[in-house]
């Protein structure tokens, strides 16, 4: 019986041992900060420390060259034994495609956000008159107007079209039948007044046609007695040009 005893007493102490060697008991150090090196950079660190490393993911930064580290897990400083798997994030050479958020109709606040939570940039604010102070008209990327929805690289800057109350000042609605849409814009920033919604009829199907569309609709009406306040809107419906029209003396200049 005491013989068993003995014996379960020396096992138990040969396996702590045992233990001990493995688990490299007392041997640990700081785990080394290899953010902003190259992978081959923290390979060399890997067989100067004893350490192995897994590439887990990638993400696409800007401040940071592509392929070196970004991020890193246990944290620099961490103490870790021999052996130790650290997982890496690396930058990615191409931006990720990220979809772009719906931002008018909403405050400049709110845009911002939005933009913010996508990893967008916000760029410039451009101030256009408008009944709706603070309101985000148009969403733009490199001078274009982009759509929600669209795709962009992850980082892209996105311009806002931000209304503006305008104290002060008067202008009137114009005269915008039988012109075209583009020539009908043109008049109302002239003005400093918007286009509203655009209703087309259902003949015009192509661009062709909607090049060849012109107003014979606008609400509010023609009115050049009353006098408006700046940033307001003008709903306009389209429809393809009829012979008659060609023939129609229109002269843009008189519609003032």
């Amino acid at each position: 019986m005491g013989s068993a005893v003995l014996a379960t007493i020396a096992l138990v102490w040969i396996t702590m041992i045992c233990l001990t060697f493995y688990t490299n008991k007392g041997e640990n150090y700081a785990t080394p900060d290899f953010k902003g090196l190259t992978m081959a950079q923290v390979a060399r660190l890997g067989n100067e420390h004893d350490f192995r490393f897994i590439i887990e993911d990638s993400v696409y930064r800007k401040d940071f060259i592509p392929g070196t580290v970004v991020f890193q897990n246990p944290s620099p400083g961490h103490k870790i034994k021999p052996n130790r798997l650290i997982h890496v994030t690396v930058a990615s050479f191409t931006p990720d495609q990220v979809e772009v958020p719906k931002l008018t109709d909403v405050s400049i606040r709110q845009a911002r956000e939005l933009l913010e939570s996508k990893g967008f940039a916000l760029g410039n604010i451009m101030l256009h008159p408008s009944e709706f102070d603070d309101l985000v008209l148009e969403q733009q990327h490199e001078g274009r107007a982009i759509e929600p929805g669209s795709r962009l690289a992850n980082g892209s800057t996105i311009d806002l079209v931000v209304g503006k109350h305008m104290t002060g000042g008067e202008t009137t609605i114009p005269d915008l039948t039988m012109l075209s849409l583009s020539v009908a814009q043109n008049i109302l920033k002239s003005r400093s007044l918007n286009i509203g919604s655009v209703i087309y009829d259902p003949a015009i199907v192509t661009t062709g046609d909607t090049l060849n569309a012109v107003i014979w609709k606008q609400v509010p009406p023609f009115d050049p007695s009353t006098p408006v306040m700046p940033g307001g809107s003008v709903d306009l419906w389209l429809k393809i040009k009829s012979v008659s029209a060609d023939s129609a003396s229109v002269n843009p200049a008189g519609n003032q």
